[in-house]
C-alpha cells in the first residue's frame, strides 16, 4: 500500500472511532490515572495549579513518563488536605526535581510558575473561569515561562489543564488553537506509517489536519484526545495495538488500524 494511501486510511479509520473510545483513551493516560484521586478531594484551582506545574516539567525524564515520572512525583504531594498556598508545592516538589535531569532548569521552571501572577489567578479560580479563559491562559502561560505558546512543554501543560477540567466535569472549553505536543512518540507514529521526517512545525500541522478531518465526523474530539491516542499506540506492536484498541472500545476497527503499522523500536 502506498504511504499516502496508508496514512489516508488511518485517518479514515480514526474518523469512525466511536465517542466512547475517545473518552476511554483519555482516562488511560498515566497523568489521568495518577492525578484523578487528587481531583476527588482538592479544590479545583489548587488541583489545576499542581497539574500544570507537573506538566511543565514532564520532559527529559530518566525513563518513560508512566514509570519514571507520574508514579514518583504525584505521591510526594499529600493527598489531604490540599495545600493552602501554592508555595507549599515548591517544598513538596523541590527534592524531586533537584535529583532529575536538567535539575537547574526544572527548579527554575517550578519557581517561575508557582511564584507567578498567573499561578495565583488559577489557584483562586473555578472550572468555569478556566474554561472560559482557556485561550488567554495558554498565551499567558507562554509569557510566564518565556516560551512560545506552541512549544511542546507549554502545549503539554495545557493538555494537563484540559484534563483537569474534564476531571471536574467541565467540557465547554476551546482547545482548538493549541497544537499537538511533538515528541518522540508522535514522531514514531508518523515513522511507522511511512511518513517522511519533518520539522516540528510541519509535524504539528500534519496532525492538526488529521484532527480537522476527525472533527467533521465527531466535533467533540480535541487535540487532547488525538494526542492521547497516538501517545498510547506509538510503542505497541500491531498485536498489542489491536488488544489496546479493543480495550478502548474500538471493536472491528482495532484490527484494521493495527494492520497499517510497521513495528519500529524507538
Amino acid at each position: 500500500m502506498l504511504v499516502a494511501n496508508r496514512f489516508d486510511e488511518f485517518i479514515q479509520l480514526l474518523t469512525q472511532l466511536p465517542p466512547k473510545t475517545w473518552i476511554a483513551v483519555v482516562t488511560e493516560e498515566p497523568e489521568w490515572k495518577w492525578m484523578y484521586p487528587l481531583s476527588e478531594v482538592w479544590k479545583y484551582g489548587h488541583f489545576a495549579v499542581l497539574f500544570i506545574t507537573l506538566g511543565l516539567n514532564d520532559y527529559q525524564l530518566k525513563g518513560k513518563a508512566e514509570i519514571a515520572y507520574w508514579p514518583k512525583v504525584v505521591p510526594l504531594v499529600p493527598r489531604q488536605p490540599d495545600p493552602t498556598d501554592p508555595l507549599n508545592l515548591i517544598v513538596n516538589l523541590e527534592p524531586f526535581y533537584s535529583r532529575e535531569r536538567l535539575q537547574k532548569d526544572k527548579l527554575n521552571r517550578l519557581h517561575r510558575f508557582i511564584e507567578s501572577d498567573l499561578c495565583h489567578r488559577i489557584w483562586a479560580s473555578n472550572p468555569n473561569f478556566v474554561a472560559s479563559d482557556f485561550g488567554q491562559i495558554w498565551q499567558a502561560l507562554g509569557r510566564t515561562m518565556y516560551q512560545k505558546p506552541e512549544m511542546k512543554t507549554i502545549a503539554f501543560a495545557m493538555k494537563c489543564l484540559a484534563l483537569s477540567l474534564l476531571m471536574f466535569g467541565e467540557t465547554n472549553f476551546n482547545f482548538g488553537a493549541i497544537p499537538i505536543p511533538v515528541d518522540s512518540r508522535i514522531r514514531n507514529v508518523s515513522k511507522r506509517l511511512g511518513l517522511p521526517s519533518v520539522d516540528d512545525a510541519t509535524e504539528r500541522n500534519r496532525w492538526r489536519e488529521v484532527l480537522n478531518r476527525i472533527r467533521i465526523m465527531n466535533p467533540e474530539v480535541t487535540m487532547v484526545h488525538l494526542d492521547s491516542l497516538l501517545w498510547q499506540i506509538s510503542p505497541l506492536s500491531p498485536k498489542e495495538m489491536e488488544s489496546h484498541l479493543i480495550k478502548l472500545g474500538a471493536g472491528d476497527l482495532a484490527s484494521r488500524i493495527s494492520r497499517l503499522f510497521n513495528y519500529v523500536d524507538f
